[in-house]
């Protein structure tokens, strides 16, 4: 299945948003914001396939990252669901971004082209996964995607341990 311009979303069903893992391919580069935490605000972070990193690492509870990269593939754990709140997913090489799950279903979106660059979108409603193929002009830079969708990178804090108290 295509999704882009004719066919913009594709929802995935209980079992295929919670069982496995996501992984999604032709990406170079991932973003992804946290549900909410004790905080009350989300925790955004990116990653480069080449391992570029801004903003702030997700751990889970299984010691995995929210999102990552495994052998140049973009994976979210699905077990984990519950902890990611949306993910853009960005490919500007020659080939489309693929899209595949433990059950076998898969979407792609369509390669770029010379004016236009497709994004994956990834929310998480209620506990159910929707996937959005979202056209955006080709020359944007990862920052300016981020913008775009509303991300802002959240700055790491480093906890000194006792101080005194």
């Amino acid at each position: 299945m295509e999704i882009g311009l004719t066919v913009p979303m594709l929802r995935l069903n209980a079992r295929q948003s919670g069982i496995g893992t996501l992984i999604v391919t032709g990406t170079t580069a991932i973003a992804w914001e946290s549900a909410g935490h004790a905080t009350g605000g989300f925790i955004t972070g990116a990653l480069t396939r080449d391992g570029n990193f801004a903003g702030t690492p997700v751990g889970t509870a299984g010691n995995r990252p929210l999102a990552g990269y495994l052998e140049g593939e973009a994976l979210v754990p699905l077990r984990h669901l519950r902890e990611l709140r949306r993910a853009l997913f960005i490919g500007r090489g020659p080939e489309p971004l693929g899209m595949q799950i433990f059950d076998g279903a898969a979407a792609t979106l369509p390669p770029p082209n010379g004016n236009t660059l497709f994004i994956l979108a990834l929310l998480r409603v209620d506990n159910l996964i929707e996937l959005r193929a979202e056209p955006l002009p080709a020359g944007m830079t990862d920052q300016d995607i981020w913008a775009e969708f509303g991300f802002s990178m959240t700055r790491k804090v480093t906890v000194q341990g006792n101080r005194g108290r």
